[in-house]
């Protein structure tokens, strides 16, 4: 059997843009050998390769354009690890921002409570499995639509080794349903306009309904007009949006009328990412 490095170079040079998929390569080779991250890798660059014939079906896949995290069946996210597939969304590194965001904003309006969070639109679980490991949580809620979502966060709380509960149905539906109450929510809904937005490979092989909205923003409103039925004393709300839906969700917010105050966020590449809301319930005199 050929090495890793050699079969490494030699599936290199199939490559259409080795700049943009080398590091891919990598890691299909250390999927075919078990080996835990890159550093193993170079670290055993010298070794046999053990399933040659499997590492090339994986790699005719990649070159079909298959994403290289359904064919290995898992990603990283914010330090930890994720199972995915094509019935979920894979995560991207913006939505790292958003988690991180999320993070931050939770302790600054909470201190050290330990909150009630519920990650509704999860897809796979990993911004609310995320935050549980480096927030103090009482209680984890993921909810989604799609009951296949449903089933690949589920398997993420047990990978991850947090507990929680996974909730079937439409936004704030399930919640509402259970009379569940929240300190937080945290959502990545479809939030994508257009389709020429997005990558040929992201339109054959991602979950559609879980990318593209309407220019009413269904989901959102759905969110925004159901938060008071399920917020405690004060409810965070923090959403991943796309790069052209700031106007609109002001225009939302301010149909609804709601009492709140929002913020807006931009991403690295400076495209306005994450959009927050803060409503705190009025005491009556």
């Amino acid at each position: 059997m050929p090495t890793l490095i050699e079969v490494y170079k030699k599936a290199t040079k199939k490559l259409e843009n080795i700049k943009r998929d080398e590091s891919d390569i990598r890691l299909l080779l250390c999927e075919v050998n078990h080996l835990e991250n890159m550093s193993e890798f170079y670290l055993k660059k010298d070794e046999e390769i053990l399933d040659l014939d499997r590492f090339n079906s994986l790699l005719e896949r990649y070159q079909k354009r298959e994403p290289v995290q359904y064919i290995i069946g898992k990603c990283d996210f914010f330090g930890s690890k994720f199972n995915v597939d094509r019935r979920v969304l894979i995560p991207r590194v913006e939505t790292e921002e958003v988690a991180l965001y999320a993070l931050r904003k939770i302790t600054s309006v909470f201190g050290d409570k330990k909150i009630v969070l519920a990650d509704v639109c999860c897809g796979s679980g990993c911004i609310g499995i995320s935050l549980a490991k480096h927030t103090e949580i009482s209680t984890l809620f993921l909810s989604d639509i799609s009951r296949d979502a449903c089933d690949v966060a589920a398997s993420n709380l047990a990978f991850n080794e947090i507990s929680g509960f996974v909730l079937n149905g439409d936004a704030l539906k399930p919640l509402i349903k259970h009379n569940i109450k929240v300190d937080v929510i945290v959502a990545n809904p479809p939030y994508i306009l257009n389709k020429n937005d997005v990558q040929k490979s992201v339109l054959d092989y991602e979950p559609h309904n879980a990318l593209f909205t309407t220019d009413n923003l269904d989901v959102y409103r759905s969110i925004i007009m159901d938060a008071q039925k399920v917020m405690n004393d004060k409810l965070l709300m923090v959403f991943e949006i796309g790069y052209d839906l700031r106007n609109k969700l002001i225009t939302l917010l301010q149909e609804l009328n709601i009492p709140c105050t929002f913020t807006f966020r931009k991403d690295m590449n400076g495209n306005d990412r994450i959009f927050s809301i803060l409503l705190e319930r009025t005491i009556e005199a």
